[in-house]
């Protein structure tokens, strides 16, 4: 587990949107969890988001996505807030609201991260693709399936990068 946090900290860290007790939130909101979706995430989920609990990136973060499928042809995923366990409407389980619906996301699901506004990057917690990273693009046909990311959180996370804008443009002016 400790190299998914040294990843992200190698990366230049998070900066915390808010100051909630994580450990008790969870506590409180891992049953609606499971209530919703019929399962819990593995343990290494819930610390991740424990441990960036409502936070972003200091420095812009990205992931590459090696598929280069639709909307995704740059090979680049932003990616927005880590969501946390507070009642905020990035909350797991305000995202799990909004968004579980036959006209979003219809597989059961485990909020991670934004990636771009509107869009939800998540952990699967369906039977056949239980652990599997996915990012559901708000704008996409319900009828398509959402975009296949990585095997797991660690495969994610390893994937991670800052995008360092060449500067040499702004100095040739």
């Amino acid at each position: 587990m400790s190299n998914l946090f040294d990843k992200v900290e190698d990366l230049g860290g998070v900066r915390f949107l808010g100051n909630e007790d994580s450990e008790s939130s969870k506590d409180k909101y891992l049953p609606f969890v499971n209530s919703k979706m019929g399962k819990i995430p593995d343990f290494e989920i819930t610390e991740f988001v424990s441990k960036f609990d409502n936070s972003r990136f200091i420095n812009d973060g990205y992931a590459k996505n090696e598929l280069k499928s639709g909307f995704l042809q740059s090979g680049e995923i932003e990616i927005g807030e880590i969501f946390g366990w507070s009642d905020s409407n990035k909350g797991v389980s305000s995202i799990i609201n909004q968004y579980f619906l036959p006209d979003k996301i219809t597989a059961k699901f485990f909020p991670l991260c934004e990636g771009y506004p509107g869009d939800i990057i998540y952990y699967s917690l369906e039977e056949g693709s239980f652990r599997k990273i996915y990012y559901w693009y708000h704008e996409i046909d319900n009828e398509e399936d959402d975009y296949f990311l990585a095997d797991a959180l660690h495969d994610f996370i390893d994937k991670f990068f800052i995008k360092v804008e060449d500067d040499l443009d702004e100095n040739i002016k």
